[in-house]
């Protein structure tokens, strides 16, 4: 598969993440969570506090795991001997959202989205002291974060809303920037009306672009400012097939030069330059495909599979 080498077969893998240092790689299953030592490739442990997990995070100094699950239960466990330090759960005042979340810089503190009075917000919630922080004055029925951009100390979200046109609704979108979110608080988003009803978007930190994927297989690049469009792309006409399939993840490799796109059918790997198709695999139930953060490996993760790769794309430029 993609002509690399397999280096390790996983059960089912709803995200794989590896440690900073990448001596230990994490997946996510149905009911636990799996680490492995990535010299030996032999099981270290499996963590079975949350439930259902559904996204993880290391700490930068790798000394603690963040792990969050589909109800929004976090579990933090040091990385020494796996003990788990804190657990926190929705309370009175305030429910944690589904999705994924941001660590910040101070101990005990992530960036997520919580439903308070019945509105979803932005907020920081401090694990230590359960004091949460709203950051955003949102309107609109879903909150999704994206990413982290983190030599910005920015943060992105996609807000979706209804809105109403001559007595009829529709579904929009509009990206929320979340910025220095512990010192200096303040958020901006974007409407891009010419860009409704993408599926996916990636701010490429490499190149200092945002991709949007579009649901007809159309790639739309745009400048850091979002003013301008840089360049477009439909894939159907660089030779892929249409299928039923839809987009659930986009990623990059570390060097910029290439482009990861994961259906829940298959992957793509695109050539960043001209987005056109390298290498593309049928995986049934995918949902996760990412370089590692220093490109040494390709991680695939499915529904009832995994799989890590020895990345042969490493500092290939096409």
């Amino acid at each position: 598969m993609f002509q690399m080498n397999l280096i390790k077969n996983l059960k089912t893998s709803y995200e794989i993440v590896l440690s900073n240092d990448k001596k230990l790689l994490c997946h996510l299953m149905g009911g636990k969570t799996v680490i492995f030592d990535t010299k030996t490739w032999e099981k270290v442990i499996e963590l079975k506090k949350p439930n259902n997990p559904s996204h993880l995070h290391f700490s930068q100094n790798d000394d603690m795991l963040y792990i969050k699950n589909t109800v929004g239960t976090f579990c933090v466990y040091n990385t020494k001997d796996f003990q788990l330090i804190k657990t926190i759960k929705s309370g009175k005042f305030f429910q944690i959202e589904e999705g994924n979340f941001a660590l910040l810089d101070n101990p005990f503190t992530i960036l997520d989205v919580l439903k308070i009075n019945d509105k979803k917000q932005v907020c920081t919630l401090n694990f230590e002291t359960g004091i949460y922080q709203v950051l955003t004055e949102l309107e609109g029925s879903h909150i999704k974060f994206n990413q982290s951009v983190t030599n910005d100390n920015t943060y992105l979200f996609t807000l979706y809303y209804l809105k109403e046109i001559n007595g009829n609704h529709y579904s929009r979108q509009k990206l929320v920037k979340v910025k220095n979110p512990l010192t200096e608080p303040s958020y901006s988003f974007e409407s891009l009306l010419e860009l409704q009803n993408w599926d996916l978007v990636y701010f490429e930190p490499v190149h200092q672009v945002y991709i949007f994927v579009h649901k007809d297989y159309e790639l739309t690049i745009m400048d850091a400012e979002l003013k301008n469009v840089l360049k477009k792309s439909n894939l159907i006409e660089n030779g892929i097939q249409s299928t039923d399939e839809y987009f659930v993840h986009i990623a990059s490799s570390n060097d910029g030069n290439y482009i990861v796109l994961t259906s829940n059918d298959r992957v793509f790997i695109l050539g960043f330059e001209d987005l056109t198709p390298i290498q593309i695999e049928e995986f049934k139930y995918a949902c996760f495909a990412e370089f590692s953060k220093d490109d040494t490996y390709f991680l695939v993760g499915t529904w009832s599979k995994g799989f890590v790769f020895d990345n042969i794309l490493k500092g290939v430029k096409l």
